[in-house]
C-alpha cells in the first residue's frame, strides 16, 4: 500500500479534525478521545475516564486504646451526634477485638466499621495474623493498610503491602492506604519522591478505585501538633491525585490528610481544594473533638 500524499493527508486531517469535534458533542466529558495519523491510516480511539462522585471522609484511627466498653460508648456517641449524608460520612477504626462487640452494641445498619491492618495470608499457620475474609465476617467495611507506625515497626514493604491490598479487595473490603516521609525527607524536600515510592507497583489497573482512599499522613506530623503548611498539603494531595490519573486515569481518587489534625486547624486544611477529608489519631478519642473536627469537613 502507498503512503498518503502530503495534499491528501492535509485534507484527511482537516476531515478528521471536525469529526472530532462532532464527538466531543456527542461524548461527554468523561470521555478522552485519542487520534494518531499514520501513512496509511487515521486511528480514533474512545476510552472512558474512571470518573466517580466523591464523598468527604473522616477517619477515626484508635489505635491500641479503647477497650471493648469503652469503644462502644464513644461509638455511640460518633452516631448520635454526627450527621451523616450523601456529601460526608465518618468511619471508625477500632482495635481488632472490640470491632465485633462494638457492632453488637451499636446498632446501626449504617455505622462504618474498619480494621487497623489485616494479614497479607488468606489462610493456614500464621500466628497472630487476622485475614481479610475474618474481618469481612465480624462487620468491617474498610481496613487501614500502610500505616507508618506498621511500616517501621513492622518492616512493611510494598511486595507485602500489595499482597495485603489485594486480599482486601478480594474480599469486598475497602482500603484506606497511608502514604508519607519521614522529617529527614520532609527538610530535603523528598516529599514528593518518597510517595512516588510508596504509590509504585502497589495497585492494578483493574482494582475498583471508588474503594480506594489514600490518606496522606507525614510521619513527623503524627502526634507533635506540627503539620505542614497549606500550600505543601493542597500540592502534595495534587500531586497523589495526579499520579492515579496519569497511571490508572483516575480523574478524581480519594486523597485524605492526617496527622496533627484537631478543631482547630481541621478546617483550614479541609478548605483545601484537593483534601477529601482527615485521618484523626488521638482528637478522635474525644467525642467533642471528633465531632467539632466532622462539622468543619465541608
Amino acid at each position: 500500500m502507498s503512503p498518503i500524499p502530503q495534499t491528501a493527508k492535509l485534507n484527511a486531517i482537516i476531515i478528521i479534525k471536525n469529526f472530532e469535534l462532532r464527538l466531543l458533542k456527542v461524548f461527554p466529558k468523561d470521555f478522552i478521545i485519542f487520534t494518531y495519523l499514520t501513512d496509511y491510516f487515521k486511528y480514533i480511539y474512545i476510552k472512558k475516564k474512571k470518573n466517580f462522585t466523591l464523598k468527604k471522609l473522616l477517619i477515626a484511627n484508635w489505635k491500641m486504646n479503647l477497650g471493648c466498653k469503652e469503644g462502644a460508648t464513644l461509638a455511640n456517641k460518633f452516631v448520635k451526634s454526627l450527621t451523616r449524608s450523601n456529601k460526608k460520612d465518618f468511619i471508625i477504626l477500632p482495635s481488632f477485638q472490640s470491632i465485633y462487640h462494638i457492632k453488637n452494641k451499636v446498632l446501626n445498619k449504617h455505622l462504618n466499621l474498619g480494621a487497623q491492618d489485616c494479614s497479607q495470608f488468606s489462610l493456614g499457620a500464621y500466628t497472630g495474623d487476622v485475614s481479610a475474609l475474618m474481618l469481612k465476617e465480624i462487620g468491617c467495611k474498610y481496613v487501614l493498610l500502610g500505616h507508618s507506625e506498621r511500616r517501621s515497626m513492622h518492616n512493611e514493604s510494598n511486595k507485602i503491602l500489595k499482597e495485603k491490598i489485594n486480599n482486601a479487595f478480594s474480599n469486598n473490603l475497602k482500603v484506606i492506604f497511608c502514604v508519607g516521609e519521614n522529617i529527614s525527607d520532609y527538610i530535603k524536600l523528598n516529599t514528593k519522591k518518597v510517595i512516588r515510592f510508596q504509590l509504585s507497583n502497589i495497585f492494578d489497573n483493574q482494582i475498583n478505585f471508588k474503594n480506594l482512599i489514600i490518606a496522606y499522613e507525614p510521619v513527623w506530623a503524627i502526634g507533635t501538633n506540627k503539620t505542614p503548611t497549606l500550600e505543601e498539603i493542597n500540592n502534595v494531595h495534587y500531586f497523589i491525585k495526579q499520579i492515579f490519573f496519569k497511571k490508572y486515569n483516575v480523574k478524581n481518587i480519594c486523597v485524605i490528610y492526617g496527622g496533627s489534625v484537631n478543631y482547630n486547624n481541621s478546617k483550614a486544611i479541609f478548605n483545601c481544594k484537593n483534601v477529601d477529608g482527615g485521618l484523626i489519631g488521638g482528637a478522635s478519642l474525644k467525642a467533642n473533638d471528633f465531632k467539632k473536627i466532622y462539622d468543619n469537613l465541608n
